[in-house]
């Protein structure tokens, strides 16, 4: 048995798609649609980190502060 934390991205995109009865005609697109979802959610993610970088970079009041600490 293969322990899920090292799989990547890929194959588990592949297996979401291949679990969800895709056939072969629609697994493409699956596969597809669900990189999609994986890449804006990155790319979601990448953006509230640098907001909550630039933020924590020059603290304007307690609160940012409380996070820093």
């Amino acid at each position: 048995m293969t322990n899920p934390i090292g799989i990547g991205p890929a194959v588990m995109i592949n297996r979401i798609a291949h679990n969800e009865g895709a056939s072969l005609t629609t697994q493409l697109a699956k596969v597809a649609q669900l990189r999609l979802q994986l890449a804006s959610a990155q790319a979601g993610k990448e953006e509230s980190d640098q907001a909550s970088e630039a933020a924590l970079a020059h603290p304007a009041n307690g609160a940012e502060i409380d996070l820093l600490i």
